[in-house]
């Protein structure tokens, strides 16, 4: 599901999320990156904040100065603004208004999904559209701040020599982004196989026997 939910990823980057506002998040990360490596490594090298020897104090101020940017890159929104606005099935949506399926989906983005049933063919459908839409943009959204986390804490583990907290933070964070894609995974999963059935029919609500109940009054006219 991972290499699926990859693979949907880079499909829909373009699609989902704006290239003005990724190019924006990107050139102000790098622009505080690069300030706070700099203002890093004058103090490190006049106080010697981060810890005696070269190889030392340089992993702790580039390790910092990339969680700053990364960090920095995460605060800005990338998600594409719809103009016209997105519709799905005629219906007017948000690319970041589901997160979580309808009950009657969950099943469907389990590890071993079931067949879909065709009456929840439409409610996959859409609930799966939505959640490609925000899972992409989340992905692409959150990765930086995970990784500049992670980077932390790995300052935090050069820094402690090695205590064993900072490095279960440091996978702890990081195998969130794989988390993400694999969900990304088995939504397009579930798209896929709803796609492949046929279209539910629309049940006529026009009753095919005799009305029971016909309109009109009910109250005789006087005899003359």
């Amino acid at each position: 599901m991972f290499r699926l939910g990859w693979q949907v990823l880079r499909a829909r980057f373009r699609e989902d999320v704006s290239l003005e506002r990724f190019r924006r998040a990107v050139t102000f990360g790098l622009v505080v990156g690069v300030v706070a490596a700099t203002v890093l490594g004058v103090t490190a090298a006049q106080t010697g904040w981060a810890g005696a020897g070269t190889a030392r104090s340089t992993v702790v101020v580039v390790s910092t100065a990339l969680a700053a940017g990364l960090l920095t890159m995460s605060c800005f929104p990338v998600k594409q603004t719809a103009d016209p606005p997105a519709t799905i099935n005629g219906r007017q949506v948000r690319p970041d208004t589901m997160r979580v399926a309808r009950d009657s989906v969950q099943r469907y983005l389990r590890r071993s999904m079931p067949q879909v049933l065709p009456e929840d063919r439409d409610a996959v459908l859409q609930d799966t559209a939505l959640m490609r839409r925000t899972l992409v943009v989340d992905v692409v959204r959150a990765s930086p701040g995970l990784i500049g986390v992670a980077l932390l804490a790995i300052t935090g583990l050069v820094a402690s020599d090695g205590h064993g907290l900072n490095f279960i933070l440091v996978a702890g964070y990081t195998s969130l982004i794989p988390t993400y894609v694999t969900r990304l995974g088995r939504a397009e999963r579930a798209h896929r196989a709803a796609t492949a059935l046929p279209p539910s029919e629309l049940r006529s609500t026009t009753p095919t026997g005799r009305n029971r109940f016909p309109s009109g009054s009910k109250v005789g006219l006087p005899d003359n």
